[in-house]
């Protein structure tokens, strides 16, 4: 083999290499991205448990559903049977309604809704991800919380999430575009006729997330930023620093014996039923948070990053420069 030759082997190895160290470069700073992408590949997984649902609480009001009466005038609305265990929350005044997530749109949740109330139902989303907001079109239209990110989303009256916002294609779903009924500021309070819920911002799973607080009962409508089981701060969109920053917030305005209730089942030792967490719970996942931007936090896994925050959470992270 000629010296030339030798040489142009080597140039061309030294520029596979560095191809190979770029690419790997590139997926590492983008990873939020990059595992979403191949999520359909690396999770493949049935989307309805083909077994009947087991419930702990409430009861089944058909095949698919289940139903929580929480008191007060709250239901819980579950979908045992799907893989992620949603839950939505149906909030009940003397006027109106407030249904808080609109079920994953894998069975329709607007027969189950109407049965437990005759009232006008205002739907709003916790976030646009697809097991919030897959089930919106049964509904046409929902209230959405007033923010630059989610205004940004909207042409002619209607919100269409954007590809990484929804998340869809992990089940092969692509975004619905409903109608915005309103536009509810953070801070703003919803009048449902003898009950009274104030809109709150929680980013930190993603950048619009939201939350409904009801002052009178100190229960909190939570949606995705915190729930038992394993929080999901590797997505696209989640943020660590938020996810502190938000905790501070609620754990400095909320009374102590608040109630929150999550998206996703189960609780540690309760069987399938609507998912609660304490506010100690909430001041347990922002020290492990505060560990995990610190570097004292041990965590098991590649990507995600796994810690663990308690009997009922652990914490999912990207690497340390993602999420940030």
């Amino acid at each position: 083999m000629s010296p030339r030759t030798r040489s142009a082997i080597a140039r061309l190895l030294l520029l596979l290499v560095g191809l190979a160290v770029g690419a790997v470069m590139l997926a590492a700073a983008f990873a939020p991205y990059v595992f979403a992408e191949l999520a359909p590949i690396l999770d493949r997984h049935a989307i309805v448990d083909p077994g009947p649902a087991k419930i702990a609480k409430g009861r089944m009001v058909d095949d698919y559903f289940a139903v929580e009466d929480l008191g007060a005038g709250v239901f819980a609305i579950g979908e045992p049977r799907y893989y992620q265990q949603n839950y939505a929350y149906l909030i009940v005044g003397s006027q109106r309604a407030v249904l808080f997530d609109s079920g994953t749109g894998t069975r329709n949740i607007r027969p189950v809704v109407e049965s437990l109330t005759k009232l006008p139902v205002t739907v709003m989303v916790s976030h646009l991800h697809f097991d919030h907001l897959g089930g919106i079109d049964a509904f046409g239209e929902l209230a959405a919380i007033d923010l630059p990110r989610t205004r940004a989303m909207v042409q002619d009256g209607r919100l269409t999430p954007g590809r990484h916002a929804y998340m869809g294609f992990v089940d092969g779903r692509s975004p619905p575009s409903p109608r915005v009924s309103a536009w509810l500021a953070p801070g703003s309070t919803i009048d449902l006729g003898g009950r009274s819920l104030k809109v709150l911002s929680t980013p930190g799973h993603t950048p619009t997330s939201m939350a409904l607080f009801d002052p009178a009962a100190h229960r909190l409508f939570i949606g995705d930023y915190i729930y038992p089981t394993t929080l999901y701060a590797f997505l696209p969109g989640s943020s660590l620093s938020t996810y502190h920053a938000t905790a501070q917030r609620l754990l400095a305005d909320l009374p102590a014996d608040t109630i929150l209730w999550g998206a996703h089942c189960c609780r540690a030792g309760e069987g399938v039923a609507a998912p609660w967490l304490a506010m100690s719970d909430l001041r347990d996942m922002d020290r492990a948070v505060e560990a995990v931007r610190a570097g004292t936090a041990t965590s098991t896994g590649f990507y995600p990053r796994r810690f663990p925050v308690s009997r009922q959470m652990t914490l999912a992270t990207g690497f340390a420069w993602n999420n940030r």
